[in-house]
């Protein structure tokens, strides 16, 4: 177990690919280990740029470029969270899988593990962090940036000596029927509502699941603040707030090592 005493030594550093993927994947599992007093980390791997900003934005995205403006609001949607300290990592959104973007300069998915696995390290060794968190195998829905992340995660848990390593995922066997959930909506997984879909991993494979339904206020306001992608007209932030809760009230973990923080909320 990770146990450490003062709490606040119990760091848990989460690692997305891409702002707001810490909002909609982990979001109130943040929020419940910061009000439990568990201090957490959010690195972000890559600026986002090839997000697509959503025909109900109304906001400017300036010359500072659409990297900016979600940094912004990532930064937001992470102090709703209660997270204490922000870092991206500066990397190019790598696009979906065969895009040419893939292995652009800069790319993150074209970036070697050793070089992402020794700059996660040192932010694990900085913080003291007693678990980090990534994502499934499979990256959730086969992202190449979040496949990246999974490899560069495990690589720099060994290196830094963090024997609790989580993979943030979804159950798909629990999500065939809340066909709402964001991830269906972007077209990303055209079979999401079918246990044979692709999309995370199946109920025996969950190591960890954590109800986040106290913290979803804050989980719902930190998805919001990423206006540019969700804007508040966006049929998830519409979603009554029940069903709100029956889509993103649970929150999946897969787990490679030693159990830790998650496994005790």
């Amino acid at each position: 177990m990770c146990h450490h005493d003062p709490v606040s030594d119990r760091v848990v550093v989460f690692v997305h690919a891409h702002p707001d993927d810490e909002a909609i994947f982990t979001g109130g599992t943040m929020a419940r280990l910061a009000a439990a007093g568990v201090p957490v980390v959010l690195v972000v791997a890559t600026g986002g740029e090839l997000g697509a900003v959503h025909p109900a934005y109304h906001g400017v995205v300036d010359e500072r470029g659409l990297a900016d403006v979600r940094a912004t609001e990532c930064e937001a949607a992470a102090s709703l969270l209660g997270v204490r300290a922000v870092e991206f990592l500066g990397y190019h959104d790598s696009g979906m899988a065969g895009d040419e973007a893939n292995t652009a300069d800069r790319s993150f998915f074209a970036a070697p593990v050793a070089e992402l696995a020794a700059r996660i390290a040192d932010v694990l060794t900085r913080h003291k962090a007693c678990a980090v968190v990534g994502y499934d195998a499979d990256g959730i829905y086969g992202h190449p940036d979040h496949v990246q992340v999974t490899r560069a995660v495990r690589a720099a848990a060994a290196t830094a000596g963090v024997d609790c390593v989580y993979g943030a995922t979804v159950d798909r066997e629990y999500l065939h029927f809340v066909e709402s959930h964001i991830v269906a909506e972007a077209g990303m997984v055209g079979d999401l509502g079918l246990v044979r879909s692709h999309i995370g991993v199946s109920s025996v494979e969950i190591a960890v699941m954590v109800d986040v339904r106290e913290h979803l206020v804050a989980k719902r306001a930190a998805i919001a603040a990423h206006a540019s992608q969700v804007p508040e007209s966006a049929s998830l932030l519409q979603l009554p707030d029940h069903h709100f809760a029956d889509v993103y009230g649970w929150e999946w973990y897969v787990r490679w090592g030693a159990s830790g923080p998650l496994d005790e909320l």
